[in-house]
């Protein structure tokens, strides 16, 4: 079931300018210093911790110049990551940003019950009081959770973040699958 979609703000042509290498598959928890504290979050300082959880990423930015990340877990789960609370540092030619969210959104399923759908959305909040879910004003699905690390944050706890959220999305996407026709 492949249904995900970005926040519709990243451009196709801006993410194909600014793609970068593909990971075939995670690169091992080895690659990267746990313990290491990432003192400016940014798509170049999270990419070695993402590269840990997830078989590819990419870059690519929005209208306003806005860079994002738009990762694919080894189970297929696509996800966005923009930058929130952003400098610029010009001396260090870097943004640093204190908060990052992650967001995964589905088309909105046809037809079937919209009370039955918002009740399995609701029902999985309830068990997952850590993260967001909802749907947009067109009845897309979404799942979004907001990390925040005004001081930084060590290598280990990105990976652990990406981590709980592919988990996360992962549940959601098969608490909302039933609702979409198979094959879709």
């Amino acid at each position: 079931m492949n249904f995900f979609r970005t926040a519709g703000s990243l451009s196709i042509a801006a993410t194909a300018l600014f793609a970068t290498a593909a990971h075939a598959q995670p690169k091992p928890i080895e690659s990267i210093d746990q313990t290491e504290v990432i003192e400016r979050i940014n798509e170049t300082t999270v990419s070695p911790a993402l590269a840990v959880v997830t078989g590819n990423q990419m870059s690519g930015a929005d209208p306003q110049g806005d860079v994002k990340l738009i990762a694919t877990a080894t189970n297929g789960l696509r996800f966005e990551i923009s930058f929130r609370a952003c400098e610029t540092d010009d001396a260090a030619d870097a943004r640093h940003c204190k908060a990052m969210y992650m967001m995964s959104i589905w088309d909105a399923p046809a037809g079937g019950s919209d009370e039955e759908f918002q009740s399995a959305i609701v029902g999985y909040l309830q068990g997952n009081p850590a993260i967001n879910a909802g749907r947009l004003p067109d009845g897309s699905p979404y799942i979004v959770r907001y990390v925040i690390a005004d001081f930084g944050t060590a290598q280990g706890n990105l990976v652990s973040e990406f981590a709980n959220f592919i988990r996360s999305a992962t549940d959601f996407q098969n608490t909302i699958s039933p609702f979409y026709p198979q094959g879709e």
